[in-house]
């Protein structure tokens, strides 16, 4: 049955067509129909190895040439565009013997055979597949020549299901284990552990249609591990495809893989057969080199080379250990997941697959260094291994396991979805005891588990990744793949293209959003430039918790830090805010809000900000930081020397998810900020005229005013009628001096900082007698980002209290746009731009403290209240100014 997309319909349905001409150009003794069915059969090969930076073009131009294709089948009738493609869907979505399509079979016959006895029309048809192909390259071409950046998607090189079947059957086949017993029973089943690594794509093209597996043996079989004397590392090649099964396998060295003449000298003199039987004793005289083997005509062959890797001659490191121990980076989590992703998908409907992959079973090895000091020993987080158990027979390794109860039905998407969800927590979920319950009962508890796991926003908070929780959603969602259900009746040929079209599935809703987002962090290409983790490789036990604070850098691992409960508050008033940004999208259709034409506009005035920072690299994030300007250095790049301007620009982002933020750099830090004012003063003139900001944040202060400051506030508000807000910190100095310049402008709002309780923190100024109130929120242990940091850094002040006052006006203002005329207080919703309406909504909004005129600035008064309700606290106070 042919998939939904669009891509795969048109692949499924043309080769038909393709196979339907072919025949009856025999038949007929056709030449022409013949040309025709060849050149149908190369454009549906071409769609099916298209690579991912050509997909996008496909899908523009795929319906032109299924319309095209449509009409030669049903020549020289024209078919209305309302109608779609009756005859190639008949054809792509149904099977030989069903009476539609053998209908349809007969009429592409009969409008073929119509469209060939014309040599001019045939003509013309061969030529648009031709010019389909060609033109398509042609773009493929130019759009390479016009983008020579890292993150250009790559292409899905695929290991054949001819390759891992013969790879996996001629390995079960040589694993006869002859080791010495040593007392162990002979009819215990005897094997050597293996490990295959697992690999990301490669962007190279493999010589002579050949495939690498690269896998570690080891010397002793596993009912033996205990006399563990080394690791083998073994590399194994085998043709992609049947036609090069006999005599194509040769061994290159890594600085001449396309020299034929060299690579035959070597493997004239150096491959050898490998007998059965011979297997242990060649894996003994291997040691210090990199076996090599090959597959030809059906049998094992063998050299030697020198080794690639050093691997510690130690047990192998199971993920769920890795995670209980280390903290891996963002940086780390990503690269990971999405190698056992793609892995997942590469080997889904393999052998390789019979073996349970969880997180006990995907396993790192220690890598001695190239100075051979065996002291220590290197973990690589993306060269996972997973151990391979050739005789497994388990039912939780099959591809789908229906059994009465169970809600979730296919094991193996299963499990890669709680593995994601561990390596996204950063650690291994709690396993629960089996105490004789059900299979469906024990599969039912684990999902259900990493599913809860899923919903707790808090945990995910240092890990916010929209594409990689959609990733997880549909791995346990067993509805996801309820378009290509296991149903037992259906034939086996039926049974083949559904496990096809799930694995499509994988692909599209897995795999592929974990691949885009890291196109998005431009780390697809450098993956192996991430740094080890250092582990003492004698200790069996890793006693500490590590991880490269910068993986580039190759900095020392830090020790994982427990968050103060201080800290963790924070991060729950933020997610409670992130919970009322939510509440008022979601209500919004059903309160009859209408679409903002134009989305609210925020700007930072501050040190700049990092954007190789992890957190601006989804690309919900970057498409919403609209603009950029630079008074230090005059860059036309983002950039952050200190990481005071990252920290708040990350903060108004969370805060205010609808809105659009603009960034003036205006001093390398803030200690710079006494020599900027003339900066400032142009940076508020761009932010005003030129970005049409609606809210101006300003996370710093001066002693005294300064003019140049006053005036460029002044010509904003005249300029914009009095519709522009300013924000500013108020000072961190406590008592020991006054407010700062700007917050005490008449035209500010003057910002200060508490805790997730609203209690007023010592270091902000005293409030001036002439004030009758002044508005503080969180700007304790604040969570946000920081540059050439994968994680969060804590900090307070009003500076960021500042932000995340300037991130709710912002959220607010873009409800109130909202309004439809017919609501109530529409005629008065513009003045909540001015500094009054905002302070009237902000009084609103705030607590009162034990501080007499000190208000804590909180949204939850608005929250999990009626619309009609929430927009009546905000219209009636704007309508009493």
């Amino acid at each position: 049955m042919a998939s939904d997309d669009p891509i795969d319909f048109a692949h499924t349905a043309i080769a038909q067509v393709a196979n339907i001409a072919s025949l009856l150009g025999v038949e007929a003794k056709r030449p022409l129909c013949g040309r025709l069915g060849a050149e149908l059969f190369l454009v549906a090969n071409y769609i099916d190895t298209a690579g991912l930076d050509q997909e996008k073009r496909l899908r523009l131009r795929i319906s032109k040439l299924l319309r095209d294709v449509e009409a030669m089948c049903n020549w020289p009738k024209d078919i209305p565009k309302h109608k779609g493609h009756p005859l190639l869907e008949a054809i792509g979505k149904s099977f030989p013997g069903v009476i539609s399509y053998e209908k349809a079979r007969t009429r592409i016959r009969r409008g073929l055979d119509q469209l060939t006895a014309c040599p001019h029309d045939a003509e013309v048809a061969i030529f648009h597949l031709q010019q389909f192909i060609e033109r398509d390259r042609k773009s493929s071409r130019r759009d390479e020549s016009k983008d020579t950046s890292s993150n250009r998607r790559v292409a899905r090189p695929e290991r054949s299901s001819f390759a891992n079947e013969l790879a996996h059957r001629i390995l079960r086949e040589q694993m006869c284990c002859t080791c010495q017993s040593n007392g162990v029973s002979r009819q215990m089943e005897r094997g050597h552990l293996v490990c295959l690594l697992l690999q990301p794509p490669s962007t190279s093209v493999a010589s002579h249609n050949l495939v690498q597996f690269d896998m570690l043996f080891s010397s002793k079989p596993f009912w033996n591990q205990s006399q563990l004397n080394h690791w083998q590392d073994i590399e194994l090649l085998v043709p992609n495809d049947r036609t090069h099964s006999v005599k194509c396998v040769r061994f290159f060295d890594g600085d001449d893989g396309n020299d034929d003449k060299h690579a035959n000298k070597i493997s004239a003199k150096r491959r050898q057969r490998t007998d059965k039987g011979q297997f242990c004793h060649l894996i003994d005289l291997a040691k210090g080199w990199r076996l090599c083997l090959s597959i030809e005509d059906q049998e094992l062959y063998h050299c030697f080379e020198p080794h690639k890797q050093e691997v510690d001659h130690t047990p192998g490191i199971s993920l769920a250990r890795i995670l209980s121990t280390y903290s891996l980076t963002a940086r780390m989590k990503l690269v990971l997941a999405y190698i056992i992703a793609y892995s997942v998908w590469q080997y889904y409907d393999t052998d390789w697959m019979r073996t349970r992959w969880t997180s006990e079973t995907i396993q790192f090895m220690r890598e001695s260094d190239t100075s051979g000091d065996r002291g220590r020993g290197k973990l690589l987080t993306w060269k996972p291994y997973i151990s391979v158990q050739f005789n497994d027979e388990d039912p939780l390794c099959y591809e789908q396991h229906k059994v009465a109860g169970m809600v979730h039905v296919y094991p193996r998407i299963r499990a890669l979805g709680i593995m994601l969800v561990e390596i996204g927590l950063g650690f291994p979920l709690p396993k629960r005891e089996k105490q004789g319950q059900p299979l469906a009962a024990e599969v039912n508890a684990e999902l259900l588990t990493a599913i809860k796991y899923t919903r707790e926003e808090e945990r995910w908070k240092n890990f916010d990744y929209p594409d990689y929780m959609s990733s997880i959603c549909h791995c346990l969602e067993p509805g996801t793949f309820d378009q290509a259900p296991y149903v037992e009746s259906l034939s086996a040929f039926e049974q083949k293209q559904n496990l096809k079209q799930r694995r499509n599935i994988l692909y599209e809703k897995v795999v592929f959003p974990l691949e885009n987002l890291l196109q998005g962090t431009k780390w697809i290409d450098s993956y192996e430039k991430i740094a080890p983790l250092d582990v003492l490789s004698q200790d069996t036990t890793m006693k500490e918790a590590t991880v490269p604070e910068n993986s580039d850098k190759r900095k020392a691992p830090e020790r994982r830090r427990k968050r103060t409960e201080s800290e963790k508050n924070a991060s729950n008033w933020l997610l409670d805010l992130k919970v009322f940004n939510r509440e008022l999208a979601q209500v919004a259709p059903a309160a009859g809000l209408r679409e903002v034409s134009r989305r609210i506009r925020i700007a930072v005035l501050d040190t700049g900000y990092d954007d190789n920072a992890p957190f601006f690299f989804p690309p919900h994030i970057m498409e919403r930081l609209k603009g950029w300007k630079d008074w230090v250095d005059s860059s036309d790049q983002p950039e952050d020397c200190h990481g005071h301007g990252t920290h708040l620009v990350s903060l108004v982002l969370k805060c205010a998810p609808d809105a659009d933020v603009y960034v003036a750099r205006i001093a390398k830090s803030p200690y710079q900020l006494l020599n900027s004012s003339e900066k400032i003063a142009e940076a508020i003139s761009w932010a005003s005229e030129e970005c049409k900001a609606d809210i101006i944040s300003m996370s710093f202060g001066f002693a005294d005013e300064q003019p140049c400051i006053s005036d460029a506030i002044r010509e904003a508000l005249y300029k914009r009628k009095d519709s522009i807000l300013f924000f500013a910190a108020a000072s961190n100095y406590g008592a020991n001096d006054r407010e700062m310049f700007p917050a005490r402008h008449e035209s500010v709002i003057s910002i200060r900082g508490t805790n997730s309780n609203g209690l007023f923190a010592d270091f902000n100024p005293p409030k001036h007698e002439d004030e009758p109130v002044v508005f503080g929120t969180l700007g304790i242990d604040v969570p946000s980002a920081w540059p050439n940091s994968d994680r969060e850094e804590y900090r307070s002040g009003t500076s960021v209290a500042t932000a995340i006052a300037a991130g709710i006006a912002g959220c607010l203002l873009g409800y109130i746009s909202s309004r439809p005329p017919e609501k109530p207080f529409y005629n008065v919703k513009n003045r909540a731009w001015t500094r009054r309406g905002m302070h009237a909504i902000f009084r609103i909004l705030s607590s009162n403290t034990l501080q007499s005129g000190y208000l804590y600035l909180t949204v939850r008064g608005l929250m999990g209240i009626p619309d009609d309700v929430r927009w009546a606290k905000i219209g009636s106070k704007l309508s009493g100014l």
